[in-house]
């Protein structure tokens, strides 16, 4: 992330209005992370879908098709994208970047082929009577987002990253255009459409990834080497992933709150549009985590670590580790405090937004607990960075699928006791592996130095 830091630097320096916009946007688009960009993506297509579809039916069809092929390809991909990301990066560090584009190649095939075959097997049953065709394009398009998700995971770490905001523009731009001439002939068509603006995107990312790494190979299949891989980071993907979309699995499938809407594939309207607004919320907060963590404890981070590695003075050592320490509560603090605000001001207007987005005012209590969910989870995200920074994969992975586990168990648990109590799942879930994580990673900082030279040695 040194490039993207440098570049963030010069904007903030020039100290101007539009210099701070500029940082402010590109930190949102680099910080959101595949999540939330898909969420993104399923709220602006749906947005589409209100207004060209004649049934409203239809138009949720559509939206729930996009949710299934985006959460499911979240899912598959998220071993993928930290076990891979971290390969390269420790690549980068050791001058092999040579073997970058041929170990990404490769991980990209093997994850789009275990995202098809996997969404395949899975279409038998949601698609259940369905012509084949539904089939063949979901499970295409689930192993296009995945192969899309593993790219932008790379790609946030490059330095020209206007190329990234860019790609995501025109492909959305290109992708609603099309399906405003595809959805006259149909559904089938109109998801089409979606799936031909991922594609494109793919490409577009592919063709950066190949011009800022090249290489004499384009197999290679390293990354999966036991003394290279870090298996541990594949399964906190797996289960942070999982974690994010285990509630609203549990809400589509309990026969209290789901309902079908095509063939097998069922949606909880009392929680999908509520969760999705409170997801939207947080980009405020996404992006003074990214620049604070970006800007500032990156820095902080290389000076301690620099005189850990150039055997600075032990003056030297507190000094730095001071500072990157109170840097990271920095990151955490300021995060929360600029998304509380965002919160507060949403709650102000948010009967305006219901009224805009033409939604009842009966989600809005619902809506005030999945707010808080979504800001308990954008802190869980701050301490996931700070700790992997720290490289703790093993603490990583136990919260990883003690956040999914619990959301499960939590949030069928608030289906039993009733309507009151829909969200409480989620929001607890997250306050507990909260307060786990503040009290690892305040552990880990307090031992910095034992760890630092006693554990690694």
């Amino acid at each position: 992330m040194a490039g993207v830091s440098i570049e963030l630097r010069k904007l903030l320096r020039k100290g101007s209005l539009t210099s701070l916009s500029l940082a402010f946007g590109y930190s949102v688009t680099l910080s959101s992370g595949n999540w939330l960009i898909a969420v993104f993506s399923i709220f602006f297509f749906s947005q589409i879908a209100q207004l060209f579809f004649s049934a409203g039916k239809n138009a949720l069809i559509y939206q729930v098709l996009i949710t299934y092929a985006v959460a499911l390809s979240l899912i598959l991909s998220g071993p993928f994208q930290l076990m891979f990301t971290r390969y390269v990066a420790d690549r980068i560090f050791e001058k092999e970047v040579e073997r970058v584009l041929p170990n990404y190649l490769t991980a990209l095939v093997v994850c789009m082929l275990v995202s098809f075959f996997s969404a395949l097997a899975l279409s038998f049953y949601l698609f259940t009577g369905k012509p084949y065709y539904y089939h063949t394009l979901f499970s295409f398009t689930v192993a296009i987002l995945s192969g899309l998700w593993l790219t932008n995971a790379l790609l946030v770490g490059l330095k020209k990253y206007r190329y990234i905001v860019l790609s995501f523009l025109v492909s959305y731009t290109i992708s609603g255009i099309l399906f405003v001439f595809f959805i006259k002939k149909g559904l089938a068509l109109g998801f089409f459409a979606f799936y031909l603006g991922q594609f494109l995107l793919l490409n577009f990312l592919m063709v950066k990834v190949i011009l800022d790494y090249p290489s004499d190979k384009l197999v290679d299949f390293d990354f999966l080497d036991r003394k290279r891989a870090y298996y541990s980071l594949a399964f906190a993907g797996l289960f942070y992933n999982f974690g994010i979309w285990a509630d609203k699995i549990v809400f589509w499938f309990s026969p209290l709150t789901g309902k079908p809407v095509f063939a097998n594939i069922k949606t909880s309207v009392v929680y999908d549009i509520p969760i999705i607004l409170s997801y939207i919320s947080l980009l405020p907060g996404m992006a003074v985590f990214f620049l604070k963590i970006e800007v500032e404890f990156a820095e902080r981070y290389d000076e301690y670590y620099q005189a850990v590695r150039e055997w600075g003075t032990l003056e030297l050592l507190y000094k730095n580790a001071n500072k990157m320490i109170e840097s990271a509560k920095a990151v955490l603090y300021d995060t929360l405090r600029a998304q509380a605000i965002t919160d507060i001001f949403i709650i102000f207007i948010e009967e305006f937004i219901f009224k805009l987005l033409r939604i009842s005012f009966l989600y809005i209590p619902l809506f005030h607990i999945l707010l808080l969910g979504a800001t308990l989870q954008l802190s869980f995200m701050v301490l996931f960075a700070l700790m992997s920074y720290f490289d703790l994969r093993k603490h990583l992975a136990i919260l990883s699928f003690s956040f999914a586990f619990l959301n499960i168990i939590l949030s069928i648990l608030s289906q039993l006791l009733g309507p009151y109590f829909y969200g409480y799942g989620y929001v607890t879930s997250l306050l507990i592996v909260n307060i786990l994580g503040m009290m690892i990673l305040r552990r880990f900082l307090h031992e910095i130095h034992y760890r630092t030279y006693i554990l690694r040695t």
